[in-house]
This record gives structure tokens, sequence and C-alpha cells, in this order.
């Protein structure tokens, strides 16, 4: 895949990074927490040929239904407003968190 295309695939507020899954499952239970377990054993986006990036920096693309999306948005504002963190985000916090859970929620499925 060529730089072009994955920019513009990454840029989607459904394709995620491992790293960011990986965080979010750490403040899930139930339901929420498997679907992103699931998403993480697909198998990612294509890396150009020049990436760098190690699995951290793998870019999966999110299938959630509407309900399970708001559920995740909701279970991450809860952990922020609780000042909750993941084993990655003791230092910097969970900046950035809601705002991306929060365009995905809002994200239109059907013109991407």
């Amino acid at each position: 895949m060529n730089w072009t295309s994955y920019k513009a695939l990454c840029d989607r507020p459904d394709v995620w990074s491992r790293w960011m899954l990986e965080q979010t499952r750490e403040l899930l239970d139930g339901p929420a927490r498997l679907c992103l377990a699931a998403a993480l054993a697909r198998s990612p986006l294509p890396k150009p040929a020049d990436h760098k990036g190690g699995p951290a920096t793998d870019m999966l693309v999110l299938q959630l239904t509407g309900q399970r999306r708001r559920e995740v948005l909701e279970a991450v504002r809860c952990a922020v407003s609780a000042g909750r963190t993941t084993s990655a985000t003791r230092d910097r916090g969970l900046g950035g968190f809601v705002e991306s859970w929060q365009e995905y929620a809002n994200f239109d499925d059907e013109n991407k």
C-alpha cells in the first residue's frame, strides 16, 4: 500500500491503532471489552513498505455497532472523570481518548 492511501485510511474514525485499542480495552468490562479483543485479533491494514513502526502502530478497522460505540465512549468518559489511566497512559493520562471515541460514535459508516 502506498503512503497516500494508507494515510487516508488511517484518518478515518473507524480505523484505530492497535495501541489505542489495547489501552481502551483496559478501561472496559464485559461485552465491550470482548468486542475490542476480537477487533485486535483481526489482521491490520497492510503498511507501506518503508513503514518503520512495530505492532503497536498496526491500524485496524473497527466495526462496532452504534450502541457498542456509545457504550465504549461512556466507559472512557467515566474513566477520565474518575482519573483512571491504563498501563501506557499513567504519565500522560487519557488525553484524546474521549474525542476519538466521540468522533467514532458520530461516524456514519454509509459515507466512508
